[in-house]
């Protein structure tokens, strides 16, 4: 009997560690956590009503950000969701956006991670847009592997080294922001060859 209840108990401890792991889990042209690519949109329920979010022309951003141990929100952990119409009356989620360093891939990469160590993981990937603010103070690239669906932003650290501060996984085959883009206040400037 007594192993019966530790066999048992092993098994719901091996459960709830993998539903753990998935709910932080990057997986290139699928899914963000639980937030999948093709879901409908009224399945993003489970979030909770988003803290902010843009709407027009039957396409929508909904934008979910992380909050500090004092309840606070912290507005550098977001988790922002591109959603389509696909039918007449659904939306479906297109395009997903996390800057949390929870989340990682099976790679062990994600928002925080070196450029360095983002492109040993992913060989596939290439510099496909590069966006600068209206001041030109602050630099975005933008390196996808298209053929996977995932993309990594940059930014610059203190230390000059090219930190991920932004993972998008998108449809395989899609370039990322292909339906609208998310980068407000920066101008799109054809990327250099590197």
């Amino acid at each position: 009997m007594r192993c019966l209840f530790a066999l048992i108990a092993l098994l719901f401890t091996t459960v709830v560690v993998n539903a753990q792991q998935e709910a932080w889990q990057i997986v290139p042209g699928t899914s963000v956590g639980h937030v999948k690519l093709e879901m409908p949109a009224n399945e993003l329920a489970s979030l909770g009503k988003p803290d902010a979010g843009d709407a027009a022309m039957m396409k929508a951003w909904r934008i979910w950000y992380g909050h500090k141990k004092d309840g606070t929100t912290d507005s550098s952990s977001v988790l922002a969701v591109f959603t389509a119409m696909r039918t007449q009356d659904t939306q479906y989620v297109k395009e997903i956006r996390v800057t949390s360093p929870h989340f990682r891939t099976d790679k062990n990469v994600g928002a925080g991670s070196t450029m360095s160590t983002v492109r040993k993981a992913y060989p596939g990937l290439h510099l496909v847009k590069v966006y600068v603010s209206k001041n030109k103070s602050r630099r975005i690239e933008v390196y996808d592997d298209e053929q996977l669906g995932i993309a990594f932003e940059t930014a610059s650290s203190r230390s000059g080294r090219a930190l991920c501060s932004m993972v998008v996984v998108h449809t395989p085959g899609e370039a990322p922001g292909s339906y609208l883009d998310y980068h407000i206040g920066f101008d799109n400037l054809l990327p250099a060859k590197r």
